[in-house]
């Protein structure tokens, strides 16, 4: 006769019950079975939830890629030369003039957001067209552009803090002092304190502040290891030159001497 410890008779006992497991996934199915038309739908509904966040991923980033190769092509079109100027290498692209590549350049930056809107690489292009219109001294459409671009770009966009410097000069090119101030002052939200400061301090020696020099000493005492500091520097060896007047001793330029008349007598010969 054999004698199993007790703990041994319980294990056999509990060996001839059902598992726990068995019984809940069991139950489990018998629900699942009873509702499997509900259940069926979610499933499948999830599913496509699924699948349409992975399509739109995919699709979105394939959109991105294209979108930026366009952008590529755009801002390469800037850096073709000039006929007329330099030695372009053989086989090389070039524009005849700058009319004509300023020109071509605008016109692949809004093609890329015309056919791509709602992609970074159209933001980009956005910004591209204030800098390019900017540099072209077409201020009022520099201003628009960069504008817009400032309304609609992520606060994470590379050029942002650029844009607003730019935006900035806009309005000051325009003579519209008071809305640049209100630019510049922007870059400190852009991480960028000390070109805010050092813009209030330059354009308050435009304007002839009294406290103008003190901004800007100011300016280069609080970051004198960034390149602002040089900037300001400057701006106020400028402005302790002693202002240009012409000279009261400077001789006059000669006048051209007319030629003799001559007399009737020498005219008769």
């Amino acid at each position: 006769m054999e004698v199993y410890p007790l703990a041994h008779k319980q294990d056999r006992k509990e060996l001839k019950k059902p598992d726990e497991f068995q019984v809940v996934a069991g139950k489990t199915m018998e629900w699942l079975v009873a509702h499997r038309g509900p259940v069926l739908g979610a499933v499948i509904a999830i599913a496509v939830v699924g699948a349409a966040t992975w399509a739109f991923t995919t699709w979105s980033s394939s959109r991105e890629n294209k979108a930026g190769a366009e952008l590529a092509l755009a801002l390469e079109l800037e850096q073709r030369p000039i006929a007329a100027e330099g030695n372009p290498q053989a086989g090389e692209k070039t524009f005849s003039t700058r009319e004509e590549r300023d020109k071509a350049v605008l016109g692949a930056l809004e093609q890329v957001r015309k056919e791509w809107p709602r992609t970074k690489a159209a933001q980009t292009a956005l910004a591209q067209i204030g800098f390019h219109k900017l540099h072209a001294n077409d201020a009022p459409g520099a201003q628009a552009a960069l504008d817009d671009y400032l309304k609609s770009a992520g606060s994470g966009h590379p050029l942002r803090a650029f844009a607003t410097e730019a935006l900035g000069y806009a309005y000051e090119a325009q003579g519209k002092l008071e809305e640049a101030k209100k630019a510049f002052a922007r870059l400190a939200d852009a991480d960028l304190p000390q070109r805010a400061a050092f813009h209030q301090g330059r354009l308050a020696l435009i304007e002839n502040k009294p406290d103008a020099k003190q901004q800007l000493e100011k300016v280069a005492k609080e970051y004198p290891k960034d390149p602002v500091s040089l900037e300001a520097n400057q701006r106020l060896e400028i402005a302790s030159l002693p202002p240009y007047t012409p000279s009261a001793e400077q001789p006059k330029p000669a006048e051209q001497e007319k030629p003799a008349r001559k007399s009737k007598a020498a005219r008769k010969k």
